[in-house]
């Protein structure tokens, strides 16, 4: 299969898994489980748009926008750029640090490590027996 319409697909589904857990979902599922599953859809996105960009280093590179992110909402850069609690800057940018959505993050890029290591050992194989 063409390596984006698989990442499209891949991200279609995390982003309604991710869609169902914000609207749905509470404790430690909303709380902890969204913030793994983050990391795994930017990777997905990212490979739609650039499908053969650093596959090994671009988990890293997502988990440490993830942590920019994070680390900007330790600083309340919402605050900073004049935007209210509530409102859509601040949403988009965030507002409450934790160091557990650290953690999540880095858990989500293992998942992405472990997805890839799957995929590629299934590929190999379906390559050699045709």
């Amino acid at each position: 299969m063409n390596k984006r319409l698989y990442y499209a697909i891949l991200s279609a589904v995390l982003l309604g898994v991710e869609c169902c857990i914000g609207a749905f979902a509470h404790g430690w599922i909303r709380g902890y489980f969204g913030d793994v599953l983050v990391m795994p859809l930017l990777f997905c996105l990212v490979r739609v748009l650039f499908p053969k960009a650093l596959p090994r280093t671009m988990p890293l590179l997502i988990c440490g926008v993830g942590f920019v992110a994070e680390i900007t909402q330790y600083f309340r850069l919402y605050e900073v750029l004049g935007f209210e609690k509530g409102s859509l800057g601040a949403v988009i940018l965030g507002t409450d640090f934790s160091w557990n959505d650290l953690l999540c993050y880095m858990a989500g890029t293992v998942l992405i490590y472990l997805g890839t290591a799957i995929e590629n050992a299934v590929s190999k194989t379906v390559t050699v027996k045709m």
